[in-house]
């Protein structure tokens, strides 16, 4: 038997939680709307959550999504999507982009650590297999 939320609504949960992505929270959005209307003049705009991109364990990137669209390809009898296609559009974002007080400004610097030590390990192989093939002649 499937997912009973996946039967009654469809891929609808995990869409509206790929487009929650670019939102803020609707209870900061009120609550600043409720703080312009008495006259604060300073307004603090939300600060996006911080959004990760994982492709594997040596590869967790902040990232900030620039572009998103939906496209529903299919409908059950309720018209819930179950089926659809989504493009992200997605910048990573670096320490440079980030307070170093964010969790995604270490993330980035650990994944640079990361490439670093990969290009460094590549360079040390390419060398080794370098001396020995000179070896061989």
């Amino acid at each position: 038997m499937g997912n009973p939320l996946a039967i009654a609504s469809g891929v609808y949960p995990t869409l509206a939680a790929l487009e929650m992505l670019l939102y803020p929270k609707s209870l900061t959005v009120i609550a600043n709307t409720i703080l312009a209307q008495i006259g604060n003049l300073e307004i603090i705009p939300p600060e996006a959550s911080l959004t990760l991109f994982i492709w594997g364990p040596l590869r967790v990137l902040p990232v900030r999504v620039t572009g998103f669209s939906i496209t529903e390809e299919a409908y059950d009898t309720l018209l819930n999507p179950t089926r659809a296609k989504v493009d992200l559009t997605l910048n990573v974002l670096s320490y440079a982009d980030l307070k170093i007080t964010n969790p995604g400004y270490t993330l980035f610097l650990a994944h640079q650590i990361a490439k670093e030590i990969m290009t460094t390990t590549k360079v040390v192989n390419s060398a080794i297999n370098v001396s020995v093939s000179l070896k061989i002649f």
